[in-house]
């Protein structure tokens, strides 16, 4: 694009949504989520620019990380009073924490990368045009899910780029268009009259074990129905489950009144501070304004009226009347516990849900791992997900290679997370793909997530391998590693650990400069790299698959490798063959720290 299609401007693509491009003008996108790969054979015909990314310096994304979580810091409290006086409370920091912190942690970098993005494309283009979506078509979140979801859509990506667009003072022109509900949220709150009939049985049975013993809820805690039943009955009376699930928030008609309380914030030191100002009052989630009442109203009828302690392990992000009720609870005196629910967490040197889960909890239980300068005091513990899973151990006798994936949306969710870091991981599969020999791609299976986000990352996979078998999401992923002989790992998430702890022969691969770790974690990481099973390029770790397939049980069962394997699990998926009694005396311990002077 030459220096007059500068001056005289161009259009600046915001979405992957092409009936707000104007092709008939120089074209400039915004970013990658532009270019959606099926519609690939079109945007390479229009012959665009792809704008360059705010996070080139190597130090900018972690930069911008710590900035955002400035601002988080400092706009909390002035939140927090804000809806104390719009709902009549006097409700402390740390309880606006546990009700706002997991959408704060979604909107502030979402917003922000939005902001620096427009911010770039105007100082390389001042005179671009592009095209908005009306405010007729604008929409509020109900609440927190509601918005993680509104995050993976186009449409609702183009009502936050118009916002800052409107803030900035640039004029443009508008088209309408429905903002769609992900099919997720729907999925994910669904509750059958046999779940809410259990669920009141339980409250009342709550209710009355309260006032008779210590008692201790759980929610959400990652324990197997079997492990959690045996709980239950070690200490019948004492250990809760609450198996309703969450319920979708209604919708309100937006009370502009009390939403007005919200415009002025003090929080207006730099430009985007100003923007965040301007935009947050009416991007705010409905449960927190008008349907504070009602989700109160829901916790209420579904949590019992007081118990000792609360402990969860997702549910701090997502269930609004549980994390009302536990907010409430802990005003109140409750002690809450939360515990680990994915195996990158003690290791990524920025994990912001970790960040938020021991900020918000009294007691934190990892995997294995330590960490200080916390609000919670963080305690070893067995992984609750691993309880009661057999020894798989390697079997030469077993057939086929399982390589599961991941995904992440196209847009920026939380930093330093960057969609310029799954482009690259997608071309890592493909190297991974073209070094694995013949005879090995014909042993093997590729699981997908059920979440593509229009990578289209079985539709690239095939195209260098287009016989390669794919796994549906429908099949179990603990059944698909126990028949598998090798186990294949492309990133830093939770499936490695649950391969790890079961002993199952393990490849693991993935870029060490975009998952950076804690110093105190690097060693664990540096002997799986020592001892063959950690590999930082997609070929050395094909060239390892082919080496050890066939004889599994030779490589995995090397002495210095098996103690490699056991240290790395005692510190991030640690196991016990006491586990549940372990457990049980845990929760009896704290709950009886309540009944203490």
């Amino acid at each position: 694009m030459n220096r007059n299609a500068q001056l005289e401007g161009v259009f600046l693509a915001t979405t992957a949504l092409e009936k707000f491009w104007d092709v008939s003008k120089p074209i400039v996108f915004l970013g990658e989520w532009c270019l959606l790969y099926e519609r690939q054979p079109y945007w390479e015909k229009i012959n665009g620019k792809l704008l360059g990314s705010p996070y080139d310096d190597d130090d900018a994304a972690e930069n911008a990380y710590s900035y955002v979580n400035r601002i988080y810091e400092k706009i909390l409290p002035v939140l927090g009073e804000k809806l104390n006086s719009i709902h009549g409370k006097s409700y402390s920091n740390r309880y606006w924490r546990i009700l706002l912190g997991p959408w704060l942690q979604l909107y502030l970098p979402s917003v922000y990368d939005r902001f620096v993005h427009i911010k770039r494309a105007s100082e390389q283009y001042p005179n671009f045009t592009t095209i908005g979506l009306s405010p007729a078509s604008f929409v509020v979140p109900a609440d927190t899910l509601d918005f993680a979801c509104f995050l993976s859509e186009d449409s609702y990506n183009l009502q936050l780029y118009t916002k800052i667009l409107g803030v900035l003072g640039k004029e443009f022109t508008y088209k309408e268009t429905k903002i769609p509900r992900n099919p997720l949220y729907g999925k994910l709150l669904k509750n059958s009259w046999q779940r809410k009939s259990i669920s009141y049985v339980l409250k009342v049975f709550a209710d009355v074990s309260a006032k008779l013993s210590k008692t201790i809820l759980l929610r959400y805690p990652y324990f197997s129905k079997k492990i959690e039943l045996q709980l239950i009955a070690r200490k019948f009376g004492r250990i809760l489950p609450s198996w309703n699930q969450m319920s979708p928030c209604s919708r309100f008609e937006l009370d502009n009144v009390k939403r007005n309380v919200l415009r002025d914030i003090e929080i207006r030191s730099d430009e985007f501070e100003q923007c965040l100002s301007a935009m947050l009052f009416s991007d705010m989630p409905q449960c927190f304004i008008e349907g504070f009442r009602t989700v109160e109203n829901e916790a209420y009828r579904n949590f019992p009226k007081r118990t000792d302690a609360i402990f969860s392990a997702n549910g701090w992000h997502y269930d609004e009347a549980f994390k009302q009720w536990a907010a409430t609870s802990a005003e109140a005196g409750s002690l809450l516990l939360g515990t680990q629910h994915g195996g990158n967490y003690g290791s990524l040197k920025s994990m912001p849900s970790e960040d938020h889960e021991t900020a918000i909890v009294d007691y934190y239980y990892s995997w294995g791992w330590e960490r200080e300068g916390c609000m919670a005091k963080v305690v070893q513990k067995p992984a609750t997900k691993l309880l009661g899973r057999n020894m798989i151990g390697p079997n030469n006798i077993k057939k086929e290679i399982f390589w599961a994936a991941t995904t992440a949306q196209r847009y920026l969710v939380q930093l330093p997370f960057l969609p310029a870091h799954f482009h690259e991981y997608l071309e890592w599969q493909i190297r991974f793909a073209k070094a694995l020999p013949s005879v090995v791609i014909k042993e093997t299976r590729f699981r997908p997530h059920y979440e593509n986000h229009a990578w289209g990352t079985v539709e690239r996979l095939k195209e260098c391998i287009p016989d390669i078998r794919i796994e549906s999401w429908d099949v179990p992923f603990q059944s698909s590693l126990e028949n598998c002989r090798l186990y294949v790992c492309d990133h830093l998430s939770t499936t490695f650990t649950e391969a790890l702890a079961v002993n199952l022969p393990t490849v693991l691969f993935w870029n060490p400069q975009t998952n950076k770790l804690r110093p105190e974690a690097q060693p664990y990481f540096d002997l799986l790299r020592e001892v063959g099973i950690l590999f930082d390029t997609p070929e050395a770790a094909a060239s390892a698959v082919a080496s050890v397939y066939d004889d599994v049980e030779t490589w995995w069962n090397v002495p210095e490798r098996q103690k490699v394997l056991r240290s790395f699990c005692d510190r991030f998926a640690r196991t016990a063959p006491d586990a549940i009694a372990l457990w049980s005396n845990e929760f009896e311990r704290v709950t009886e720290l309540q009944a203490s002077p």
